[in-house]
């Protein structure tokens, strides 16, 4: 058991080095790193636009009203059709330019992605039973 562990440690390690090394490319070498850093991410996320501490809404393509607050512990403040809900289980992700959210409806789960403008998020969604789409802007 323990030679396992260690060797898929190790495994892991290289696999990790081997991803790294080929973000940042060699200089001088074509496709490899050709300046320096131009600055911009300040943390908070791995996208190029920061939704910590932010609020959206929208009118989805059923007609429901949403307000969505991006919590930087990764939950969502949530006002869904006049109802605000702040609960541990609806939370949000970022990978690159693309949020997923995650909210925890009593009747059954609602998810949505969609790429993050600088003005507006459009997000394809889907629950139980059906799918819909909604346009976010910032408040």
């Amino acid at each position: 058991m323990t030679i396992r562990r260690t060797l898929g440690t190790a495994s892991a390690t290289l696999l990790l080095l081997a991803s790294l090394t080929a973000c940042f490319g060699l200089p001088g070498l074509p496709g490899g790193n050709t300046g320096g850093n131009t600055g911009g991410d300040t943390g908070g996320g791995t996208g190029t636009i920061d939704l910590t501490g932010t609020t959206w809404s929208g009118v989805d393509s059923d007609g429901d009203s949403w307000g969505i607050e991006f919590q930087g512990d990764g939950t969502i403040g949530l006002d869904y059709n006049d109802e605000a809900y702040d609960d541990a289980s609806d939370t949000w992700t970022m990978n690159g330019d693309t949020v997923a959210i995650h909210v925890a409806f009593t009747d059954g789960d609602v998810d949505m992605s969609g790429a993050v403008a600088e003005d507006s998020i459009d997000l394809d969604g889907t629950y139980t039973g059906g799918t819909f789409t909604l346009t976010l802007t910032q408040d």
